[in-house]
C-alpha cells in the first residue's frame, strides 16, 4: 500500500513556483549542450561542404594532407599513371590554395580559398559552375561564391545587375563570369573557382606538375572498393579514398587538431556539469527542507531504500 503513493510527484508539485526554477534551471543547462552541440556540427558541416560537392568516385591525396586550408601536393604524373588501371574512366587534377580578394568597394584585401580546375570536364556537382566551364576557358575568368562573407563586397548583386564584373585577386585584375553557392566555413570565408591556367598564372611560383587533389571517375559497373583496393596497393606512396573518406580527414583535423573543434567539446563538457550541479542543488534543498517529514514516513514504517 506504501508504495503505492506518489511520493516523488507529490513533493515536485507541492511548490509550483520551486517546481517552475528547478525545470528552468535543468533546460538552461540542456540548452547550453545543445547549443554547443550545434556549433560543432555547424563547424564540421561546413569544413567539409566542398569535399562532398567534388565529382568523383574516388580522391588521391598526398598521405600528409590534413586541411584544405594547407594542402599538401604530389605529382601530376602520379595521377595520369591510374588511367592505367581496370575500371578507371578518366582522371582529374585539382589546385587548391589560398589567395587575397581585394574589396572592390573598401580595398580591404581578405583571405579566400582558390580552386583551379580543368574547364574541359566538371569538377563540381554545381550545375551554376558546370553551365559555366566555357567561360573559365578564357584567361583570367573567376566564378565567386555568393555564400561567401560580405566583406567581399556586393560581387553577386553586380554580377546580376552587369552581367560581369573586375576584381582584384592577388593583386591581378580578374573578371568574374559567374555566381555558385557553396559558402564559408572556418577553413574560408569564401571560395573563387578559376581555370588551371589562370590559377598558375595567379600564383607563378607554383609548379602545374604539383596538384592538391586527384579526383578519379570510374566506368559504369566498376566496382569501387576493388578498384579502391588496387590503386592503393599499386600507389603506396598516395592515399586513396572515397568522398566520404576524404571528408573524414577534414573533419578528424578539425576534431583533433583545431583549436575551434576542442573549443566547443570543451563547452559541452562545461554544460554538462553545469548540468550536474544545478540538479544536485536542487535535489539537496529539496530534500534538506523536508528531512521532518522524512523521519516521519521512516516512523509509520517506510524503508531508506524506498525513500
Amino acid at each position: 500500500m506504501f508504495k503505492h503513493i506518489p511520493l516523488a510527484w507529490l513533493q515536485l508539485i507541492e511548490h509550483k513556483s520551486r517546481l517552475a526554477v528547478a525545470i528552468a534551471g535543468i533546460a538552461f543547462a540542456d540548452m547550453l549542450i545543445f547549443i554547443q552541440l550545434g556549433f560543432q556540427d555547424a563547424l564540421y558541416d561546413s569544413a567539409i561542404q566542398p569535399h562532398r560537392n567534388l565529382q568523383a568516385d574516388l580522391v588521391v591525396i598526398n598521405p600528409q594532407f590534413q586541411t584544405l586550408f594547407s594542402v599538401k601536393t604530389f605529382q601530376r604524373d602520379r595521377l595520369y599513371q591510374i588511367l592505367g588501371y581496370s575500371g578507371v574512366k578518366s582522371v582529374n587534377p585539382l589546385y587548391i590554395s589560398t589567395g587575397q580578394w581585394r574589396n572592390p568597394t573598401t580595398k580591404i584585401d581578405r583571405a579566400i580559398l582558390i580552386w583551379g580546375i580543368d574547364p574541359s570536364q566538371p569538377t563540381f556537382v554545381f550545375p551554376e559552375v558546370n553551365q559555366k566551364l566555357d567561360k573559365l576557358k578564357l584567361l583570367n575568368r573567376v566564378l565567386f561564391d555568393r555564400a561567401g562573407r560580405p566583406e567581399y563586397g556586393d560581387i553577386a548583386v553586380e554580377y546580376e545587375k552587369n552581367g560581369a564584373m573586375e576584381v582584384e585577386l592577388n593583386s591581378q585584375m580578374m573578371t568574374v563570369a559567374g555566381i555558385f553557392t557553396n559558402g564559408a566555413s572556418f577553413a574560408a570565408d569564401g571560395n573563387v573557382i578559376t581555370s588551371d591556367s589562370t590559377f598558375l598564372k595567379l600564383f607563378n611560383t607554383k609548379k602545374k606538375s604539383d596538384i592538391s587533389v586527384g579526383l578519379i571517375t570510374l566506368k559504369s559497373g566498376a566496382n569501387r572498393e576493388l578498384v579502391q583496393t588496387q590503386i592503393a596497393a599499386g600507389m603506396s606512396d598516395l592515399r586513396i579514398l572515397t568522398t566520404d573518406e576524404f571528408a573524414a580527414v577534414e573533419k578528424n583535423y578539425w576534431e583533433s587538431q583545431g583549436a575551434i573543434g576542442f573549443i566547443f567539446t570543451l563547452g559541452v563538457i562545461v554544460g554538462f556539469i553545469v548540468g550536474i550541479v544545478i540538479v544536485y542543488q536542487i535535489l539537496y534543498t529539496d530534500v534538506s527542507d523536508r528531512l521532518p517529514e522524512y523521519a516521519t514516513l521512516k516512523a509509520m514504517g517506510y524503508s531508506d531504500r524506498y525513500l
